[in-house]
């Protein structure tokens, strides 16, 4: 159920919506506080993740992407900048995502200054 919310979260449905959906599906009544205390759970947990400690990865891979984001009233090209690390085992984690308006060097700058910050100098040791 929670994942079911957390997509529905991630996508900008509204919470009465999310409550009608999950009434219609599931036939359990749901309030939309119940709702939107599930979403301020979900924020707590990428909060934590986004600030977690790194760890030592011997490759750093950098990519970045373009998604629509509504902003404002508006639906906007954003560029979501990723950081993933292989460790010695050949295993892949996401370090960190950040969504900015271009690709530009500066919120690069940002970005790896945030994974820095987090102990991400770790990575190239």
């Amino acid at each position: 159920m929670l994942l079911a919310i957390a997509e529905m979260y991630v996508q900008g449905v509204s919470t009465r919506r999310v409550k009608k959906i999950v009434e219609e599906l599931c036939g359990t009544e749901i309030s939309s506080t119940q709702v939107s205390r599930a979403a301020a759970e979900l924020d707590e947990l990428l909060e934590s993740w986004r600030c977690r400690d790194l760890e030592r990865y011997p490759c750093l891979v950098l990519d970045a992407r373009y998604e629509k984001v509504r902003q404002g009233g508006q639906v906007l090209d954003a560029a979501v900048l990723i950081a993933c690390g292989v460790d010695d085992q050949g295993n892949r984690d996401i370090l960190g995502c950040s969504v900015s308006l271009s690709e530009a060097e500066v919120h690069w700058r940002t970005f790896l200054a945030d994974l820095k910050d987090r102990a991400a100098c770790a990575v190239w040791s």
